[in-house]
C-alpha cells in the first residue's frame, strides 16, 4: 500500500513535530507549508494534526466540518488508490503559532508515550487493494462522523472519531497493523454511538410531541 505514506524511518514523529514548530518562528503557519516541512509524513501528520483539537482543549473556531469533510475526502482518495489529498481550501488555511505550539506540544506528549509501544507489526493489515479500501472506508466514515455538528450536551461525539483517524494515520506512517485494527475499533464504536444519538433525538422529539398533543 505505497500509496498511502512514504515514510522517513529515521525520524521520529515527535522529532518531525518539534521542527515544524522552529520552522514556524513565531508566525502563523499554512498548513500545506506543514505538509512541505514534514516531507513524506507530511499529509497524514498534518492529519493528525488537525484531530488534535477534537481531544484537547485546544480549539480552532469552526473547523469540524470543514476539517472532517476534508480528512472524509482523503480517505475516499485512499480507497481508490489514489495519493492522499486536501483540498486548495484547507490546505491554504493559516494556524496561528500560539495556536500550532499548544498543539505540537499536545501532539508531543502523545507520541512520547505511544512511540514505546508502536512499532511494525501485522503488516498485513497494511498491504493490498483489500486493505486500502478498509482503511481508506475507516478514515472516510471517522471523518464524516467528526463533521457531524451535534451539539451538547453529547460528549466524545468528535473526540472518538478523531482518535480513529490518529491511530489509523500512526499505524499507517509507523507500519503497526494493531493501531489500525485499533483505529478501525474506534471507528465502528463511533459510528455506533452517534446512530445511538441519532435515534435517541428522534425518539426525545417524538416523545415530546405526544406530550404537547395531550396539553
Amino acid at each position: 500500500m505505497s500509496v498511502l505514506i512514504e515514510t522517513s524511518p529515521h525520524e521520529r514523529l515527535s522529532d518531525a513535530l518539534r521542527r515544524l514548530l522552529l520552522a514556524a518562528n513565531g508566525k502563523p503557519m499554512a498548513i500545506h507549508r506543514m505538509v512541505e516541512i514534514l516531507q513524506g509524513r507530511g499529509l497524514l501528520m498534518v492529519v493528525v494534526l488537525l484531530c488534535l483539537p477534537f481531544l484537547t482543549p485546544v480549539t480552532i473556531p469552526g473547523i469540524s466540518i470543514p476539517f472532517g469533510l476534508a480528512i472524509a475526502f482523503t480517505g475516499v482518495r485512499i480507497a481508490f488508490g489514489r495519493t492522499p489529498w486536501l483540498p486548495r481550501f484547507i490546505l491554504d488555511r493559516h494556524v496561528s503559532y500560539h495556536v500550532l505550539e499548544r498543539m505540537v506540544q499536545v501532539g508531543c506528549k502523545i507520541y512520547e508515550k505511544v512511540e514505546r509501544v508502536i512499532r511494525p507489526r501485522f503488516t498485513l493489515l497494511l498491504d493490498g487493494p483489500a486493505m486500502a479500501i478498509a482503511i481508506g472506508g475507516a478514515i472516510m466514515l471517522a471523518g464524516f462522523l467528526l463533521s457531524l455538528p451535534i451539539p451538547p450536551p453529547f460528549p466524545l461525539t468528535n473526540t472518538i472519531p478523531g482518535l480513529a483517524i490518529i491511530m489509523i494515520a500512526l499505524g499507517i506512517m509507523e507500519r503497526d497493523g494493531l493501531f489500525v485494527a485499533i483505529g478501525f475499533g474506534l471507528t465502528v464504536i463511533a459510528a455506533v454511538y452517534i446512530t445511538f444519538i441519532a435515534f435517541l433525538g428522534q425518539a426525545g422529539v417524538t416523545h415530546l410531541w405526544k406530550f404537547i398533543s395531550t396539553l
